[in-house]
C-alpha cells in the first residue's frame, strides 16, 4: 500500500503519456475517422495501462508470501516479472477481443492491436520495476539513516549518564576537603554546588545548550574551585560576542576545568590558570601544564566524553594539543542549534 500511494502520480502520468504517444502516432497517419473512434482508442489504451499497474501493485503486496517460498531475491524478481508480463499480455488480448467483437470497427487486423498492447505492457513493466527498485533503495537508505540516528541518540544518552556520576564524584571530594578543614566558604560552596548540579539535571536530556549558558555555569563551578584554592586558581574568558551565540554539549566547560584541576598541581608558587578564548572557528580551553605524578579518583570519562559528544553532534573532531608548558583543547564551534 505504501508503494501504491508513493507512486500513484507516476502511474497516472505514465498512463497518460503512453496513451497520448500511441494515439499521436495514429493521428499523424490519419487513422482516426472521427472523435468517437479516437475516444474509444483512448479508453482502450488507458484500460491497458490501469489494469497492468493495478495488477503489479497487487502482485507487489504478495511479496511476503513469495519470500516464504523463494529465499533468493533474484528468483522472486524473475517470477514476479514473468507473472506480470504474462498476465499483462492476457489482459491485452482479452480487452482487444472484447472491443473488436462489440464496438470497434478497424481496418487494421486484430493482431496489430494485440502487438501494440503487448508493447505497452512491456514498457509499463520496465517502468514499474525500475521505479520499485528506486523506491526500495530509498526505503533502505531511510531505514539506515533512522538506525544511525537511533544509535547516535543511544550513545548520546549513555554519555550524558556518564557525566552525572563523574561530576558528583569530584564535587563531593572537594566538599569533603572543605568540611574537614573547617573552611568558612563551605556553606557558600554547598549553595553554588546545588546551582551547578541543578543546571546539570535540567539540561541532562539536551544534546546542545547555549554556549553563553554553559559558560555561565562554568564560571560558577570555577568559583567553587577558587573557594578551595583561593588565588592559586584563576579562570580567564576572552571570547568574541558572536561566539556566545553558538552552542555546545551541556557541561563541556565545567568538565574541562575539572579535568585541568584534577591533573595539575595547584598550590603556592604553582598557580593554575585556565583560559577560554576563540581562534580559527574553534573555542580553545588552555591551562598551564604542571602535571601531578599520580591522579587520584580519575574515571577517565571527562575528555573522552567531550570528544565523543562533539563527534556525534557535528562529525568534527576535538583537537588536543599538549606542549611543554601548556595543555589545550580545541572545540569546534557549533553554530546551529
Amino acid at each position: 500500500m505504501k508503494f501504491q500511494r508513493y507512486f500513484r502520480k507516476i502511474a497516472v502520468w505514465s498512463t497518460l503519456a503512453i496513451t497520448f504517444f500511441f494515439m499521436l502516432n495514429r493521428a499523424v497517419d490519419g487513422e482516426y475517422r472521427d472523435i468517437l473512434q479516437a475516444s474509444i482508442d483512448f479508453l482502450v489504451l488507458c484500460t491497458y495501462a490501469v489494469l497492468i499497474w493495478q495488477f503489479n501493485f497487487w502482485l507487489d503486496t504478495q511479496e511476503p508470501k513469495l519470500k516464504r517460498v523463494f529465499s533468493s531475491s533474484g528468483a522472486r524478481l524473475f517470477l514476479q516479472s514473468a507473472i506480470s508480463l504474462l498476465v499483462g499480455v492476457l489482459l491485452v488480448v482479452v480487452v482487444e477481443i472484447i472491443v473488436h467483437e462489440t464496438i470497434k470497427e478497424e481496418k487494421a487486423p486484430l493482431v496489430f492491436f494485440i502487438f501494440r498492447g503487448i508493447l505497452i505492457n512491456i514498457i509499463l513493466q520496465i517502468l514499474f520495476y525500475a521505479v520499485r527498485s528506486v523506491y526500495q533503495i530509498q526505503q533502505v537508505q531511510v531505514t539506515n539513516a533512522q538506525l544511525m540516528e537511533m544509535s547516535a541518540k543511544a550513545q548520546m544518552d549513555l554519555l550524558r549518564q556518564q557525566v552525572n556520576p563523574h561530576f558528583l564524584f569530584n564535587a563531593l571530594n572537594t566538599l569533603k576537603t572543605l568540611v574537614k578543614s573547617n573552611n568558612p566558604n563551605a556553606q557558600d560552596f554547598i549553595v553554588q554546588l546545588a546551582d551547578v548540579y541543578r543546571y546539570l539535571l535540567q539540561n541532562n536530556q539536551k544534546e546542545k545548550v547555549s554556549l553563553r549558558e554553559d559558560l555561565s555555569i562554568a564560571r560558577s563551578y570555577a568559583s567553587l574551585i577558587h573557594a578551595r584554592f583561593e588565588d592559586n586558581f584563576k579562570l580567564e574568558v576572552n571570547l568574541s560576542p558572536e561566539v556566545y551565540e553558538t552552542y555546545t554539549p551541556p557541561n563541556t566547560f565545567q568538565l574541562l576545568i575539572e579535568n585541568a584541576v584534577k591533573h595539575n598541581i595547584i598550590g603556592a608558587g604553582k598557580a593554575l590558570l585556565v583560559e577560554i578564548y576563540s581562534n580559527e572557528g574553534h573555542i580553545i580551553i588552555r591551562n598551564n601544564l604542571q602535571p601531578k605524578r599520580t591522579v587520584e579518583h580519575t574515571t577517565g570519562l571527562g575528555l573522552e566524553n567531550i570528544r565523543q559528544r562533539y563527534q556525534l553532534l557535528s562529525n568534527r573532531e576535538v583537537k588536543v594539543v599538549k606542549e611543554e608548558k601548556y595543555f589545550e583543547v580545541w572545540l569546534p564551534v557549533l553554530s546551529e542549534k
